[in-house]
Order: structure tokens, then sequence, then C-alpha cells
């Protein structure tokens, strides 16, 4: 199982926004509830059941996406960005391992020498036949 938790988000860019997060996880898509808000706190906590081996899953990747107006289209998403990739089964965590309350950055894939547009807080790891979630 993996589980994914975003916490919040601080310094989103815009004014007047309604930002939103989907979390993409092997297949499968969760949203948060719209908040209001540029430092926005969501605490939602997502669960995906996969059936993989570990070996399998550093191919997945996890895709985290802030949606600044529920309003917008396709095109207003914004990333996280992780050392220029979203594969974090590969480079973050493996089985048994996590992230845990880390500020990850957020940029516009389509402009990548626009900056920041703001900062989520994260949680994730994966869990295996009898593991024991960390606390």
């Amino acid at each position: 199982q993996i589980r994914v938790r975003i916490i919040e988000g601080r310094q989103l860019s815009g004014n007047n926004i309604k930002p939103v997060v989907k979390v993409h996880v092997c297949g499968q898509t969760h949203r948060t509830r719209i908040k209001r808000g540029n430092n926005p706190y969501f605490d939602e906590i997502f669960f995906y059941n996969v059936h993989m081996t570990p070996l399998e899953l550093l191919d997945e990747t996890v895709s985290i996406r802030v949606r600044k107006n529920g309003a917008c289209s396709e095109g207003c998403w914004m990333h996280i960005a992780l050392s220029g990739h979203f594969n974090m089964f590969g480079g973050c965590f493996i089985l048994g391992h996590a992230v845990m309350r880390k500020w990850l950055l957020l940029s516009d894939p389509e402009d990548t020498n626009s900056g920041a547009k703001g900062y989520m807080k994260v949680s994730m790891f994966v869990l295996g036949t009898g593991d024991e979630p960390p606390v």
C-alpha cells in the first residue's frame, strides 16, 4: 500500500485562489477538497492499494499537481518539481522507507524559467504486508 498525505501549501502564487491538489499513483488518482487562499491546510491522506514487487515499483511515478482554481482548464496545473523528475520511488523511498513532512517545490512544467510557484508539505510511504505505518 502506498499512502500519500497532503498536509499544507505555502506561498501559492495567484490572487483569490481556490487550490485543489491532485495525486496520481500507479494509475489511480485522488483529489483534495478545494480550499481558499495562498497558504491552505489540507491534511488529507490518500491510500493506493497496489500489487507490485519492489522492483516493479521502481518504474512507477508519483505525480502531485496543484490547481489554483477549480474552474481552470487542464493548463492551470502546477507540478511538484523533484530534482527535475517525478519518480519518487527510485530516489526517495523504497519499501519500508518514507518521506515525512517534506516541503516540495511547485513549478510550471511549461515554463521552467518562471521560478517557484509555491510549496507543498507532504508525507509519503510504502507499506508491505505486515508493515506498520510510521507515526
